[in-house]
């Protein structure tokens, strides 16, 4: 059996989401095989080519930079990555505030690896795109980047490379062994609410059946999807925001991948989440 953290997007907050993974290990007694996360980590190592939205929220909170803090060794991710009980990794899919041509070129240098560092600690780790990768005594992960680019609400200011690839999806589904987590940022259709999310990832659930699938993307504290998925049990993570006077994880924000013989997911409860905030991130 092997015990995953699931995140909610992050927007940057990649050590933070170390530390509180420390912090649910610690106090629970449970070691980590790995954290997941669902897009939108806030990938930009290059600060002239941040987004728009990433670069007036960094404004308020300076946590959305976090990428500069795992691309070149400093004593804050030195600290974070040697404590006990530290996860091995983490390991995400793209969403569609992403430097993609950054992904892009590390993705390439990795060659048929179906996973990338992105990070100088080899500990911050990308799917690539249409992907699926097997964890030992754990779950294959397949991964789809990006939003949906062709349903009546889609965004219309996202780069070409942050839409759904018909290609990715069709790729997952020629997978070897097939996929038994799926991570995508955004939606099943009509998931979250009507006219919203992707025909494309909807059908990819119908077809490949794997038993969970995690989606980010959308505002609002997270819980179980809307609609019948068959075989599959469908979760949108809420962001990792740790905003308002408390400082709080967002409800729904993180949730706990038991992986075994019966497989289970369940979102950390938010009294323990209320034990960890903005203001003590770095100790709790």
């Amino acid at each position: 059996m092997s015990t995953f953290l699931v995140f909610g997007d992050l927007h940057g907050k990649i050590l933070p989401a170390f530390r509180l993974a420390a912090a649910w290990s610690a106090d629970h007694a449970i070691p980590l095989a790995g954290l997941l996360q669902v897009g939108d980590m806030g990938y930009f190592p290059d600060p002239s080519r941040m987004d728009r939205a990433t670069i007036q929220h960094a404004k308020r909170d300076p946590l959305e930079l976090g990428t500069f803090d795992i691309i070149q060794p400093n004593p804050l991710a030195d600290a974070v990555f040697a404590e006990p009980h530290a996860a091995p990794g983490l390991w995400f899919t793209a969403g569609n505030h992403e430097d993609f041509d950054a992904l892009d070129r590390l993705a390439a240098a990795a060659g048929r690896s179906v996973d990338f560092a992105v990070d100088v600690y080899d500990r911050v780790r990308g799917i690539k795109d249409g992907r699926v990768l097997s964890f030992p005594d754990g779950p294959r992960v397949g991964a789809v980047w990006g939003v949906d680019g062709s349903g009546p609400n889609a965004r219309q200011n996202v780069p070409p490379r942050g839409y759904i690839s018909e290609k990715a999806v069709g790729r997952l589904l020629h997978e070897s062994g097939g996929c038994e987590v799926l991570l995508t940022h955004d939606a099943p259709a009509d998931a979250v609410r009507e006219g919203y999310g992707s025909e494309l990832l909807r059908t990819l659930i119908d077809l490949a059946r794997p038993a969970f699938a995690f989606f980010g993307h959308y505002r609002g504290d997270g819980g179980p999807a809307a609609g019948d998925y068959g075989s599959t049990a469908v979760y949108h993570m809420a962001g990792l925001e740790l905003g308002g006077k408390s400082g709080n994880p967002t409800p729904g924000s993180v949730g706990v991948l038991t992986w075994g013989d019966v497989p289970r997911f369940e979102y950390v409860p938010d009294d323990w989440l209320k034990t960890f905030t903005h203001h003590n991130w770095k100790w709790r």
